[in-house]
């Protein structure tokens, strides 16, 4: 649990399933912008399965570190945010996140990946953290650069969206010792 004032970033938990799953449908039709996993209505058992994933990839150090993003005030599920990793040699990780649709615009997202970013230098003593996006996800764009990532590439041609559509990437990162 990494606790802030505003949200709580806890593990996943299987009894947070139906929340998840909640979070997920009414959030649909934003995700699959530009994500391909997202699908319409998913099944409870399908989000359980995926939280226990989570929570194997989680205790074996594999794959990504996810978090749900929990509200302070009234413990609403926020949506979720996860350290891909990308070579624990370095220690290099990508930030992976979601926030519901009915939430959009208020900062969790930013609070977030600053409290993650926190996490990763102290914890897992990254050297390399990276945020990754559509060149379309001007969302996404603003969360890294008021983050304080550095822009260093756009990607050409390196993702294709769920509607068939193939879009340039950009990356941002930022580096420690």
């Amino acid at each position: 649990m990494i606790a802030g004032t505003e949200i709580t970033l806890v593990k996943p938990r299987l009894e947070l399933a139906e929340d998840v799953r909640q979070a997920l449908a009414e959030s649909y039709a934003d995700l699959i912008k530009f994500l391909l996993w997202p699908v319409p209505d998913p099944s409870l058992d399908a989000v359980r399965t995926n939280i226990e994933q989570a929570i194997h990839n989680f205790e074996n150090h594999l794959n990504e570190y996810r978090f749900l993003i929990i509200r302070n005030s009234d413990s609403k599920l926020m949506g979720n945010i996860s350290l891909l990793i990308r070579d624990l040699k370095i220690p290099y990780f990508e930030f992976g996140y979601w926030v519901r649709s009915s939430e959009h615009g208020n900062g969790y997202i930013g609070k977030a990946v600053e409290m993650l970013e926190s996490y990763a230098v102290t914890e897992l003593k990254a050297r390399r953290l990276e945020i990754r996006m559509a060149e379309s996800n001007v969302k996404s764009k603003l969360v890294a650069e008021r983050a304080g990532y550095e822009f260093e590439a756009k990607l050409h041609s390196d993702r294709v969206l769920l509607d068939g559509s193939i879009e340039n990437s950009l990356v941002y990162y930022k580096l420690y010792s």
